[in-house]
């Protein structure tokens, strides 16, 4: 037996299929990585079509999956700490429907073997754009294999990232690879959601209070991500790939041409902005603020008014589901 595959993996993934369009992405993503053959499947499916994806899924992995359609009042992290329970793999891979490994499946088996040869917590798997990890490449590598590259996040590697993001804000804009949010906190994101993850520290994700002030709402899984602000962990040992693995079937990412639809590697059969309203619709108290207020005002009002949404996000119990 090949090293790599001592290596025990889960795939894991809590997510909503709620339309033909999702239910297809998640398909075409299942069969690009399927064949690193990760030991089990732990998947709970919400969403008018979780029967769709949960029979496809089914037929297509048999025991190897553990399969549940819970969807809690509680929210995304009750259910997902609930389901998390069955994972015995020493490294998780959570799984986000939208994203295609683009190389050879040994190749990520070969990025989790050095993982582990290395120590890391966290290796985020797609958004290998430059803009992105830029920031990092500052951190002198404490291990460097030939399909990894791994460093320390500490205080003193905070601080270096986010002088480094000053350095390329512009006095009065903000470039298209940092979120207006990330731009006003001087902050960055220290955990990503598309990420292999060391087991234990998968788990200390899903069990952490953090961030105490929520930035969106219990049903959705977005507060899994963690910002420096959120001071997570006082060391996070983190590694991106040499090389691209997976990349966004329809997010740019503020990089144009990135994502599969832009590159002509994916069937656009619906834009991006239409079904994310179809499944989420629209702030309508920012869509009347962007219309009423100056422009040059516009981000420091939805920066207070975001913070008004994560004090009611944070605070109520009964409507933000």
């Amino acid at each position: 037996m090949h090293k790599d595959n001592l290596i025990s993996l889960a795939i894991f993934a809590n997510f909503f299929i709620d339309s033909e369009e999702r239910l297809q992405r998640m398909k075409d993503s299942f069969k690009s990585f399927e064949s690193i053959k990760p030991q089990e499947w732990i998947i709970n499916i919400r969403g008018k079509y979780k029967i769709d994806a949960g029979e496809y899924l089914q037929n297509e992995l048999g025991k190897k999956l553990h399969l549940s359609y819970l969807n809690s009042g509680f929210g995304w992290f009750f259910v997902s700490k609930k389901i998390s329970e069955k994972i015995t793999a020493s490294y998780v891979l959570y799984w986000i429907e939208d994203h295609i490994l683009l190389t050879q499946p040994k190749i990520l088996n070969k990025c989790i073997y050095e993982m582990n040869q290395f120590n890391v917590d966290i290796l985020c798997y797609t958004w290998y754009i430059q803009s992105v990890m830029e920031p990092y490449k500052i951190i002198e590598p404490y291990g460097a294999g030939k399909y990894i590259t791994a460093r320390k996040i500490d205080s003193n590697a905070t601080i270096k990232i986010i002088d480094k993001m000053k350095e390329r804000k512009p006095i009065l804009g903000i470039p298209k690879s940092v979120t207006r949010f990330e731009a006003l906190l001087d902050d960055f994101y220290t955990v990503s959601a598309t990420s292999i993850i060391k087991k234990d520290f998968f788990k200390k994700i899903l069990l952490s209070k953090r961030p105490y002030l929520k930035r969106r709402p219990r049903k959705t899984p977005h507060d899994f991500e963690k910002r420096s602000k959120d001071n997570f962990a006082s060391i996070i040992r983190t590694a991106w790939p040499t090389q691209e693995l997976f990349a966004s079937i329809d997010d740019d990412l503020g990089q144009t041409g990135y994502s599969l639809i832009s590159r002509g590697l994916y069937p656009d059969r619906i834009s991006r902005k239409l079904l994310l309203t179809k499944e989420d619709k629209p702030n309508q108290l920012r869509k009347k603020i962007k219309k009423i207020i100056p422009k040059i005002l516009r981000p420091f009002v939805l920066f207070f008014v975001g913070y008004i949404y994560r004090i009611s996000y944070t605070l109520n119990i009964f409507w933000n589901k």
